[in-house]
């Protein structure tokens, strides 16, 4: 009986080895992991991500008011932003508008250049984030998915809506909602 055990333990123990080295590696998305939904939600990711490095470079713990600049993107083209910020009673409160040209970013998830006007409204605190990214025609390229690999190009109506924890809205008319 011991020896039955003991065999049926071992068989089980190889069976999982040989299983787990078969297992498909899901670290990546191509094309055929990441359908249209999935490509809208990291174009998205990718629009707010870029305008959270924008934001901690020029604006974070910088003067509130009225803005007029223009600065580089994180890996290149440039950005004309006007507008003004506010931070009354620790909350933040944006009204800016972005004029990107060949304005690259990216991380594991995109690797998108921008190139058109995008209108940002909204508001945030260190716990609660409410704002809207909206435009009538921006244009996008580049590659998104996990390791960024599925290529997009296109120009279209862009409407984000960042919460805390949530993004959702449209691109080219298409709805995501992504956590």
């Amino acid at each position: 009986m011991k020896n039955i055990s003991r065999t049926f333990l071992v068989i089980l123990f190889l069976s999982s080895v040989v299983y787990m080295s078969c297992k498909e590696d899901t670290t990546s998305s191509p094309a055929s992991l990441c359908d249209q939904s999935c490509q809208d939600e990291n174009t998205a990711y990718g629009l707010v991500h870029l305008y959270n490095f924008i934001w901690n470079q020029n604006f974070a713990g910088q003067p509130v008011g009225n803005h007029d600049i223009t600065v580089n993107g994180p890996q290149g083209g440039t950005m004309h932003i006007t507008g003004n910020t506010d931070n009354s009673n620790g909350i933040n409160t944006v009204h800016l508008v972005f004029d990107m040209t060949n304005c690259k970013g990216s991380d594991e998830n995109y690797i998108l250049t921008f190139t058109g006007i995008l209108n940002i409204d909204g508001t945030f605190t260190q716990t609660q984030t409410t704002m809207a990214f909206i435009s009538s025609s921006l244009k996008y390229q580049g590659t998104v998915g996990k390791n960024a690999n599925v290529p997009v190009n296109a120009t279209c109506e862009f409407i984000v809506n960042e919460t805390t924890s949530h993004l959702s809205g449209s691109i080219c008319g298409r709805s995501f909602s992504y956590k």
